[in-house]
């Protein structure tokens, strides 16, 4: 049993260093094993710890994040955005999109990512491998993790996003719970924003659902799911972070009845969530 897992460990590495794509996908797609699991919870407590300990995180309403399938759409101005929210659910493990750039460039990183759970999408391509492996993973009653705008805001100011959390959530049905992240761009400073005790603040938004308007799925069915998404998203932040969406939450009173209603979802209390 040792011989096979390390000969498995050493067929998956290799792999990586050639950075195949098909190859990462499947890793993904074989659910997670057990080194993988001892590896999250150890990270993960670490990450945890460091989190509460080093940089001042307030986790806020993450108790609305319900137990099974669920999707968490969030904006994005850190490259430690993943690993907060990781140890914001601990120790439960979100399910990540990452950038094939990050498996194929970097191999170690990259195997550390497939080795925590996340799975390679390309950008910008309409990836229906990651899609599909997303739906999978929701199916089995996992949280995905998702980041509309598909990559860091330089400005911390929300860009304009993509559309493929909308689709995902439409085609899913899984339960959305929007994330706003403040203060962590301000870790880009390295190890300087440790010393400072930088503040960083996530809030959750109650869970809902969209559903398209007839059984088949439409452009504008995604076009309304995706504004659903994005106005969540921005409710959660104060007014200098909400970017292009701004409006949304300035017209939150004057919606038609033409906009897409977000169905609430029963929330039962994730054990060990804070408020």
């Amino acid at each position: 049993m040792r011989r096979r897992a390390y000969r498995w460990t050493t067929r998956q590495l290799t792999r990586l260093f050639f950075g195949e794509y098909e190859a990462l996908a499947n890793i993904g797609m074989t659910g997670m094993p057990n080194a993988s699991r001892v590896w999250f919870l150890v990270a993960g407590f670490l990450a945890r710890l460091a989190f509460l300990r080093v940089v001042r995180c307030e986790w806020i309403h993450f108790q609305r994040i319900p137990k099974g399938a669920v999707i968490i759409a969030s904006n994005h101005v850190s490259s430690a955005d993943p690993a907060m929210m990781a140890s914001a659910m601990y120790p439960r493990s979100p399910r990540y999109m990452a950038k094939v750039e990050l498996f194929q460039k970097e191999p170690v990183l990259g195997y550390l990512f497939a080795l925590s759970g996340a799975f390679p999408v390309r950008r910008g391509a309409g990836d229906r491998l990651a899609i599909r492996e997303a739906e999978r993973l929701l199916s089995e009653g996992a949280a995905v993790g998702m980041f509309p705008e598909g990559h860091r805001s330089d400005t911390g100011a929300m860009m304009q996003a993509h559309s493929g959390t909308a689709l995902l959530a439409l085609r899913s049905r899984a339960p959305v719970v929007a994330v706003g992240i403040t203060g962590s761009e301000r870790m880009r400073a390295g190890w300087r924003a440790l010393f400072a005790r930088t503040q960083v603040r996530m809030t959750a938004s109650h869970p809902f659902v969209v559903q398209p308007a007839g059984r088949r799925i439409t452009r504008d069915d995604i076009d309304r799911a995706h504004t659903t998404i994005m106005r969540a998203i921005a409710e959660q932040l104060p007014p200098a972070y909400r970017g292009v969406y701004a409006h949304l939450v300035d017209d939150v009173d004057q919606r038609t009845d033409s906009e897409p209603t977000a169905t609430e979802t029963p929330t039962p209390q994730e054990p060990g969530a804070r408020t």
